[in-house]
């Protein structure tokens, strides 16, 4: 099973997610790089790597240190929606609403 990836884009055609990694050092965007890679080609991505975010029916997190991206899928696609350091124990709200909007955005816009 072979999903497509693609990351979010704003209004202005930003790709935030494209671009927080490729911010990262070489080692920790190699190892985002895989877990995505492993996601796209398999269609999951299982624990420590990969995980449901909870309390959120649509949303799971790629997980690589404390580097997270949170994606969905949608009509056999992986929408990459929102990336961020991950700074507590829990998952902060804001982050978690910022991917959401993003995902109705992405669905509303016909992706």
């Amino acid at each position: 099973m072979k999903l497509e990836i693609r990351f979010f884009q704003t209004a202005r055609g930003d790709e935030p997610v494209r671009e927080y990694i490729k911010a990262l050092s070489d080692k920790e965007r190699a190892r985002l790089e895989g877990c995505i890679y492993i996601l796209a080609t398999t269609g999951r991505l299982d624990m420590p790597h990969g995980k449901k975010m909870a309390g959120q029916k649509d949303l799971f997190e790629i997980r690589s240190g404390r580097h997270r991206i949170l994606y969905a899928f949608h009509t056999g696609e992986v929408i990459l929606l929102h990336a961020f350091m991950k700074q507590s124990q829990e998952t902060p709200k804001r982050e978690m609403d910022l991917a959401v909007r993003r995902l109705a955005n992405y669905i509303s816009l016909g992706g």
